[in-house]
């Protein structure tokens, strides 16, 4: 793997946090450095949008990015993403279409944080009028391997690195709202999984979301330890759920 040439990109829709900020110029060092150092490429951009719709924020880095025709690789990430400083180093070394990191939703109530920002589609298990009724929604996960890479159906856009070939392949508008209350995420996942592209995770990229607290694993591991409802109601990665959501 050479001539790798990354675009950091973050959309930007209110206030900056000063831990995500600092974690994106680690990220940013730390590739860097790693890529002159195996003799990779190198970072060869940034850009962060401001006071936009998310999904035209998401459309606007994705045209600027294709605009560079030396760019292969587009990093995706959030305003209130607390990212790992190797976190782009690890998805490199996936070697997918489309990689991600794991990140942890937010919650008013903290018994309420911890659920993955990761989902699942069963095709099979739904009936076609559900399908039809719901073409982007998808099961959450809740239980997931956590030292080995996994497919997943969506995994939000916090921490995701896109290859070239996404975006020239998929037709604009690669992200939209049309998906109802699913957001252009699952709009994006919807199309790139129409267009032969698989998602990869790597469960070792952990991610911070923050706000006045900071949301991480670790709520993960205390809903694990201390809910007993809260694998029963989502997806196992490796299972099929049945069609109410319940585990089979």
């Amino acid at each position: 793997m050479s001539g790798i040439n990354i675009a950091f990109t973050s959309t930007a829709y209110g206030p900056l946090w000063s831990p995500a900020v600092s974690s994106w110029l680690n990220v940013v060092a730390y590739t860097a450095r790693h890529c002159e150092i195996q003799h990779l490429g190198k970072v060869g951009g940034a850009g962060v949008t401001d006071r936009q719709y998310t999904h035209m924020a998401e459309n606007q880095l994705v045209k600027d990015f294709l605009d560079h025709p030396e760019a292969t690789h587009l990093f995706m990430t959030e305003m209130d993403m607390v990212l790992p400083r190797d976190c782009i180093v690890r998805l490199l070394e996936l070697d997918k279409d489309i990689a991600s990191g794991v990140y942890f939703l937010r919650s008013a109530q903290p018994e309420g944080r911890g659920q993955p920002c990761l989902y699942k589609r069963p095709v099979a298990r739904l009936s076609d009028r559900a399908k039809d009724a719901n073409p982007y929604g998808q099961y959450p996960v809740t239980i997931f391997p956590t030292e080995e890479p996994f497919r997943a159906g969506a995994s939000g856009l916090g921490c995701v690195l896109f290859t070239r070939r996404v975006f020239e392949t998929m037709p604009y508008p690669w992200f939209d709202l049309s998906a109802e209350k699913y957001g252009s995420d699952m709009y994006f996942y919807k199309h790139a999984t129409d267009y032969g592209f698989e998602c990869w995770v790597d469960p070792r990229v952990r991610c911070g979301q923050i706000d006045y607290y900071q949301t991480t694993i670790e709520d993960w591991y205390w809903q694990l330890e201390n809910n007993p409802d809260f694998g029963r109601a989502g997806y196992i990665i490796g299972r099929e759920p049945q069609t109410n959501g319940a585990h089979a």
